[in-house]
Parts: C-alpha cells; sequence; structure tokens
C-alpha cells in the first residue's frame, strides 16, 4: 500500500474547484456508464422496450463501482481526478483502497442528485481537511496529487509542482 508523500492537512486539501471539475467529469462518464450498462441489462432481459427502464433501474446499483473500482485499485484516482491532478487518500497518507472508496462512493447509488452535492459542499467547508460526510465515515480525503500530469498546482496554493516560485529555469544567484 503505498502513502502519499505528504501530510494531509486543510492546506494540501484545497482542491475544492479542482474536485467541483472532477465531479462534472465523473458524473458525464458515469451518465454513459448507466446508459450502456442500462441498455445491456434490458437487452439481457428480454429487448422488450418496458425492459429499458428496468435496466437503468438496475444500472443505477453499479454507479458506486465506478469510484470504488478507480479510487480503490488505481492509486485514488478516478478519470475526473486524473483531469485535475487530484486523488483520494486516506486522513493518514496511505492510498485509499477499495473498502474506503466503497464507503465513500456510497451516495451515488443511494442519493443520487444535486441535494447529494450541496450537503457535500457545505460539509466540506465545515471540515478542517475538505472531507465530505461520507469522506470522514471512509477516513479519506481528496489531495492534490503533483505526480499526476493534469496537477496544475502544488497542494491548491498556486505554485506550479516545481521549485514553488512560479518561474521556470535557473533561481538567480543570491
Amino acid at each position: 500500500m503505498s502513502r502519499h508523500s505528504r501530510r494531509v492537512n486543510r492546506d494540501n486539501t484545497d482542491v475544492v474547484g479542482a474536485r467541483i471539475v472532477a465531479q462534472i467529469v465523473d458524473t458525464i462518464v458515469m451518465t454513459i456508464q448507466l446508459i450502456v450498462v442500462g441498455f445491456l441489462f434490458a437487452v439481457a432481459f428480454g429487448g422488450n422496450p418496458g425492459d429499458a427502464e428496468s435496466g437503468v433501474f438496475l444500472a443505477l446499483f453499479t454507479l458506486p463501482l465506478y469510484g470504488t473500482i478507480l479510487e480503490g485499485y488505481f492509486d485514488g484516482r478516478t478519470i475526473g481526478k486524473m483531469l485535475t491532478g487530484i486523488k483520494v487518500v486516506k486522513v493518514t497518507g496511505e492510498s485509499c483502497g477499495p473498502t474506503a472508496a466503497f464507503v465513500r462512493n456510497l451516495p451515488a447509488a443511494a442519493l443520487p442528485g444535486w441535494p447529494v452535492y450541496l450537503v457535500a459542499l457545505a460539509s466540506m467547508a465545515a471540515s478542517d481537511t475538505r472531507q465530505r460526510v461520507f469522506d470522514r465515515m471512509a477516513e479519506t480525503t481528496v489531495v492534490s496529487d503533483p505526480s499526476s500530469r493534469g496537477a496544475a498546482s502544488d497542494y491548491g496554493t498556486g505554485r506550479s509542482s516545481g521549485s514553488g516560485s512560479g518561474r521556470s529555469g535557473p533561481k538567480p544567484p543570491r
């Protein structure tokens, strides 16, 4: 189990904007997942027009698998998180793992919709490490991932992952 290279605290979890963008990307991907899996379930259960609704209903239960599989087995990264340069880690700094990923992604099937996102934003604002309610239950948080190609900043501070000065090239002599 890999360990996150930096201590988890309020400064390195300042990735709310990246989390919102990642959630939008992941919602698009999960919508595609819902349509494809719903279609496959409908075909598997007879292919009648009425079966499409049953297929989509059953497909709803596959939504937590998206985050569970990707975050649990791909170092805390969903497609949206990969693109925005963030990842999920345990509050201890260790990799998330599939069990914690499943717990933090339960709202995807149990309570889909905008009210869940509003509660998530409110709970992140009230937490020192910007955790959602289910992040607290799973003992996880989201941090910037400087090793990711999509990482635009060093833990949301606006500094590049390089020297921290925002400039490239050698430092001037003192």
